[in-house]
């Protein structure tokens, strides 16, 4: 049995998780719903069967015994984001008429406040973590209930949720908020015993001190073929009285409402996203990367410098002109990038993933778009003492091309070919030149060792639907 009572106490004052409009950093994944069973791994380890009906999504293979370790050996998952092996479970849905129905899917949206004073940590490999209280009877400040036809996130039960139009279906959601203040040491809760609580105001208490991503799920159901629900009558699994192996089942109202989550995330994806994303101020969205590198070396070199080695703290900048005599009567310069490959996880459909290179920059002048290319270079060369005489030879046909203006921003590079090719060939590490602009304009990104960071990052995703 659960004692997840103790989160709300511990909750401060009612708060309603804006689940579609948080104006902070976050990222999202969706997952559908795959299978139903009546174990609970966090806190009936082991006991097959024995606890509430659950609706699980995310990991295919998540049971009783599931762990960190075999979420991530046995990675299959229903999100969309594939760096997202994690478990998800609430209890199963009871219609009025004594229906038990199944979820669609869940939409979880991992946010954070005040990053700047209060920065996020990763999630540990291993994390496990509950919400809510299966023993409620009253509202929750950190669980939501919505009828997609109706008023919109509300704490209490009791509006008749309608068709979300004509011939359509019944949709109805809950909204779980997990805590985010982990104590950094218990990797699993206890009975009576929490290992996380909430923020106050963006600040965890002293005993529970490593601020994490919250975990907003946000479970739908689709009901066909019925035209109204009363969300009063609607019922949530307990867990049941055994009689030996038979099981005696028991329901609550929707107060009872709860829900647990089992991290796992790869650990760059859990990396990426306070790293380098959510503790930037960034709206992650879905591009949280299975997989990423930063870059090994970075240096720009120029012909017109032909000789002097580049000091190391630097802008990366790019200039060209092919107008005029072309390169060769003009200055001429490129940016040199290294990266150590990510590998494709083993035991997975490699077409479901994609090499990307993120930089941050833009173009100086202010007179439109213009395209840069990405050259392959060989990787024999060392920043600290290459030179436009020493560099690389360059046959300037590219890899990849980005189009790009003069805002500063992160921006997005298809490399996948050129990747695949490299590890077909038994390569670890992959360079390239930047540069080829032929108007005569001048372009600067950020180096690796900045925040921005120059990342080769692996992502794999596959289309969820939310239906």
């Amino acid at each position: 049995m659960k004692r997840t009572a103790l989160y709300t106490a511990l909750a401060s004052a009612l708060l309603l998780p804006s689940l579609y409009a948080h104006a902070g950093p976050q990222a999202h994944v969706v997952c559908a719903y795959n299978h139903t069973l009546g174990d609970d791994a966090i806190m009936m380890f082991g006991k097959v069967n024995q606890a509430m009906w659950h609706g699980f999504f995310g990991n295919t293979h998540t049971d009783a015994y599931s762990s960190y370790d075999l979420l991530r050996q046995q990675p299959e998952t229903t999100c969309d984001n594939k760096a997202d092996s994690s478990a998800y479970w609430v209890p199963s849905l009871r219609l009025p008429d004594g229906t038990v129905v199944k979820p669609a899917y869940q939409k979880t949206y991992y946010q954070a406040n005040n990053v700047d004073q209060y920065p996020l940590s990763p999630f540990p490999a291993g994390l496990e973590m509950l919400a809510g209280d299966h023993h409620g009877t009253k509202p929750n400040s950190r669980i939501t209930f919505l009828c997609a036809n109706g008023k919109g996130y509300t704490n209490t039960v009791g509006e008749v949720c309608g068709l979300r139009k004509a011939n359509d279906a019944v949709q109805f959601n809950i909204g779980i908020q997990f805590p985010n203040c982990w104590d950094g040491i218990n990797l699993k809760p206890h009975h009576g015993m929490a290992n996380a609580v909430y923020d106050v105001k963006g600040q965890c208490p002293s005993g529970f001190p490593v601020k994490l991503p919250t975990v907003n799920m946000n479970v739908a159901w689709v009901l066909h073929g019925i035209t109204s629900l009363d969300t009063a009558k609607a019922q949530l699994s307990l867990d049941p009285t055994m009689n030996g192996d038979a099981r005696e089942e028991h329901w609550g109202s929707l107060y009872t409402a709860h829900a647990d989550f089992m991290n796992g995330w790869t650990e760059d994806a859990a990396r990426f996203m306070t790293e380098m994303c959510m503790n930037q101020g960034m709206d992650c969205g879905t591009n949280v990367p299975y997989g990423y590198s930063k870059a090994l070396a970075n240096v720009w070199v120029s012909s017109e410098t032909p000789s002097t080695p580049v000091p190391t703290a630097q802008t990366l900048l790019i200039q060209d002109n092919w107008k005029n005599g072309g390169r060769t009567r003009n200055v001429e310069t490129m940016s040199l990038v290294k990266f150590k490959i990510p590998a494709l996880p083993a035991g997975q459909d490699p077409a479901l993933f994609k090499y990307k290179i993120r930089i941050y920059g833009g173009k100086v002048e202010a007179n439109g778009a213009d395209q840069i290319f990405f050259y392959p270079a060989s990787n024999d060369w060392d920043p600290a003492t290459v030179t436009w005489k020493t560099r690389p030879s360059c046959n300037y046909s590219s890899d990849a091309v980005l189009y790009l203006n003069n805002k500063r921003e992160y921006r997005m590079v298809d490399v996948d070919k050129a990747v695949r090719k490299a590890l077909a060939a038994g390569k670890t590490e992959i360079s390239w030149y930047i540069g080829g602009d032929r108007q005569g304009n001048h372009y600067q990104f950020s180096p690796a060792d900045s925040k921005e960071s120059l990342l080769l990052m692996l992502t794999g995703y596959k289309h969820t639907p939310e239906i």
